[in-house]
Formats: structure tokens, C-alpha cells, sequence
């Protein structure tokens, strides 16, 4: 019996999978094999704007976002992420410093020296910005073609994952509904072939009217709009008012490395029969720190956990013999 070959349906992967040529010596169906250890196993490529309220109470909140800029860029690092990385702040119109990716150089890679220093010193946007945030139209700003051709020329990549951590302590005040602004970052990323989202939004804010989350002169507003497109997208909703803003981020930086890392199978599998090797060694199913069979809209996908998550460069085998076979 010859063996199946299988085209893998994946937006950010680019390798094809081999199909050899020799007969079976028995009437058994064969396993499947998918093999995505080439030079680079799947799309590496993020973009990373940072939104960032600069209006009057938010000194604090930055203080706290900036400490855990060493953090993320360790573990961006650590995988070998191919990341541009720019700063925007919510101060729009006459006298207001929205619109424009802030600091020299604008775009910060992991050729930036001092990358971590720099970027937490970035974050610290002060609190002198107006204090009506129009954050997503300084979002849609900086991601006009003419501004990503000339002043922002060097950030926007057509085929890397387009993610937003937009931090503030009120709702957007911009002119357009959640919808607008999805509507502008799926044509500017448009969903791949399997169906999945170029782009995520993720907010650190206040997430509802409470009494245990008051900002400024103990005001409450939850954000909305951030939150709206947040779930529009998949992204992470985290809360503002805590003492640290540690597991907010470890969490939102979990979903952008989740998207990056999903492998998705060419057909559903028998579940049992699911054997996964990074570089040749076995990884265990396991769903802190292993892989995990998953299955959702359709689609059959293994997913690393904890300390499995792989490199970049790592070669990643999936053995499984498809369900239809069983």
C-alpha cells in the first residue's frame, strides 16, 4: 500500500511534508508521519506593538508593565523568535505624541543592544498625554501603509503574527467601535488558509466596575473597546489593579508563543497512536510541561506546554495513524 501524503494547512508554516514511495509488507494501514524539522519549523515572526495610556494615573501602571520587559524579551530569546517590537502611546490630536512609534531606534529586534534595558526604559511613556486615550486610532496611525512606508518603515512584516498589549486604566475613547478596528487589522493581516488569525489583541486594564479595581482619584472604568477586541481575536484580558504585573504578562506572552507553536495536522488522528519527537528524543503528553492533542473548529492540532515549547530551530516529528484508519 502506498503511502499517504499529506499537505499541511498551516498559515505560518511554509514546509511541505516528504510521502516516500515503498510498499507496505502487510495489509495494515500505515502511520502518517509529519515531519516540520527543516532550517526553520514554523513561522517564528512577531510583531509587537505596545500601546501604552500616557495620560494623568498612569505612571504607576507603566512602572510596573516595564519590570517585566527583561522577562518576556529572556523567553522571546530563549525560542529564538524572529520580533520587531515599537512603542505608541493613546495622546492623540494638536500637541499629543500618539500616531508614531516613540523612541530612537523605533524598532527594537533581538539586535537591539541592551534590549531589555531599552525596552523597559520605553515603556515609561509618562502621564503628560491628553487625557481623552484615542489609543486605537494611534493604532491605526502607525499601521497606515503611507506611515509604515516612510516614519515607520522597517516594523510591518506581511507574513509574521501581528500582536497588540495595550495597557491603560480607562476605555478608548477613539472614534470607531471594536469592529472598526478588527475590520482594519484583518484586512491588513488577513486570516490564514486554515482559518486562523494573523493578528491578537491583548489588554492589561480594568476589566469591570469594582470596588477592589479603582485607579485615579477612585475612578473606575472598565475598558470596553480593549476588551471587545481582545475576545475578537482570541487575545488575553488581564487585570490592571494588581500589586505586580508579573502573570499578567507571563500570560499574554503564553498566547502569543501558543499561537506561534500550534502544529496542525493534515487529518484527524486516532489520539492513542500519537507519538511526538523534538530532535529525535520523546516528548511525553503531558499538559503543563509535554504536548497536547487538541481539537477545535475542525481542526487537529498538537500544542507544546511549559518546557517543551520548542525552538525555532528544533526538528519536530509527529507519528499517528489517522482516525479514519481505525
Amino acid at each position: 500500500m502506498p503511502m499517504r501524503c499529506l499537505a499541511l494547512g498551516m498559515a505560518f508554516l511554509l514546509i511541505q511534508t516528504g510521502c516516500g514511495n515503498g510498499a507496505a509488507t502487510s495489509f495494515e494501514i500505515n502511520s502518517t508521519s509529519e515531519n516540520f524539522g527543516q532550517k526553520v519549523l514554523y513561522n517564528n515572526k512577531v510583531d509587537i506593538v505596545m500601546l501604552i495610556d500616557n495620560s494623568t494615573s498612569m505612571q504607576q501602571h507603566q512602572a510596573r508593565l516595564s519590570k517585566q520587559m527583561p522577562t518576556l524579551v529572556s523567553v522571546l530569546q530563549s525560542l529564538k523568535m524572529d520580533y520587531h517590537i515599537v512603542i505608541i502611546t493613546t495622546s492623540m490630536g494638536s500637541g499629543g505624541d500618539g500616531g508614531q512609534f516613540r523612541g530612537s531606534p523605533a524598532v527594537l529586534t533581538n539586535q537591539t543592544a541592551n534590549l531589555a534595558t531599552v525596552l523597559s526604559d520605553r515603556i515609561l511613556q509618562g502621564e503628560a498625554g491628553k487625557d481623552l486615550e484615542r489609543g486605537l486610532e494611534s493604532l491605526q496611525s502607525v499601521l497606515d501603509p503611507g506611515y509604515l512606508a516612510t516614519d515607520g518603515a522597517g516594523f510591518f512584516r506581511d507574513d509574521a503574527l501581528m500582536a497588540v498589549i495595550a495597557l491603560s486604566d480607562e476605555d478608548d475613547s477613539s472614534a470607531g467601535t471594536a469592529s472598526t478596528y478588527a475590520s482594519l487589522l484583518e484586512k491588513l493581516k488577513p486570516a490564514g488558509k486554515d482559518g486562523r488569525k494573523s493578528w491578537i489583541f491583548n489588554f492589561i486594564g480594568v476589566l469591570n466596575n469594582s470596588s477592589q479595581c479603582r485607579t485615579f482619584n477612585d475612578y473606575s472604568a472598565p475598558g470596553s473597546k480593549f476588551m471587545q477586541l481582545a475576545d475578537i481575536s482570541g487575545g488575553n484580558k488581564e487585570s490592571i489593579c494588581t500589586s505586580n504585573l508579573a502573570s499578567a504578562v507571563t500570560n499574554i506572552k503564553a498566547r502569543i508563543i501558543q499561537i506561534l507553536t500550534d502544529f496542525y495536522l493534515g487529518e484527524k488522528p486516532a489520539s492513542l497512536t500519537i507519538k511526538v519527537r523534538v530532535n529525535g528524543i520523546l516528548v511525553p503528553q503531558n499538559s503543563e510541561n509535554g504536548w497536547s492533542y487538541i481539537e477545535e473548529a475542525g481542526k487537529y492540532l498538537i500544542r507544546f506546554n511549559g518546557t517543551s515549547i520548542p525552538p525555532a530551530d528544533a526538528d519536530i516529528h509527529i507519528d499517528y495513524t489517522p482516525a479514519q484508519a481505525r
